[in-house]
């Protein structure tokens, strides 16, 4: 049985919005996911995608230290994430214990490809400015990006901070203003997340 410490009532959108691309778009083959705390996604992702690709790949990449966006002892986020990681019963999650930085370098490197990726780590902008370009590496023609809270200018973290640049939404329009030829926006079920498509 997997465990959570956290109400992921709010990952629904997350999974609707999911359940939409793949039916839009097909079954993917390999998902990177970054940023995966406890795993709730990640381990969705494996139950419900394998039933229709025995073949599902899922890059799982998460540091799992201290982070700015939630309060929550990195440990036990860790400890979780491994009991669940050992629950899961389709055993097709790697596990990249990395800052995403580092760690999309290396599936780039390796010549990973991915049909769906989903970025949902370091909330500062300039971070989600870099996953979104490696990310853009690994992408095939065809895949598809879906970015969390990606649409209010102002995200406060746990310190009380709030300003644009604490917010993926500046990173997520700079990206898809640079890249605006390139891919096409997607209308989701929840817009409080942006997907596009690369052409």
């Amino acid at each position: 049985m997997y465990k959570f410490t956290m109400d992921f009532n709010c990952g629904r959108g997350a999974y609707a919005n999911i359940n939409h691309l793949v039916n839009t778009y097909g079954i993917p083959n390999t998902v990177v996911e970054i940023g995966i705390f406890e795993g709730s996604t990640t381990f969705w992702i494996s139950d419900e995608l394998t039933k229709y690709n025995e073949k599902l790949k899922i890059y799982a990449i998460d540091p799992h230290v201290g982070s700015i966006d939630l309060p929550d002892d990195p440990n036990l986020v860790h400890k979780n994430f491994m009991h669940n990681l050992h629950e899961c019963k389709n055993k097709n999650v790697s596990y990249i214990r990395k800052h995403s930085e580092f760690a999309l370098l290396d599936l780039i490197y390796d010549g990973v490809k991915a049909e769906l990726i989903y970025i949902d780590g370091d909330h500062r902008a300039s971070e989600v400015l870099t996953d979104l370009v490696l990310s853009w590496k690994i992408l095939v023609k065809g895949g598809v990006i879906l970015c969390d809270d990606a649409s209010v200018w102002k995200y406060t973290d746990q310190n009380g901070t709030s300003s644009a640049q604490m917010a993926p939404k500046m990173a997520v329009d700079a990206f898809i203003q640079c890249n605006w030829h390139k891919l096409n926006i997607i209308h989701l079920p929840d817009m409080s997340q942006t997907a596009f498509i690369k052409l």
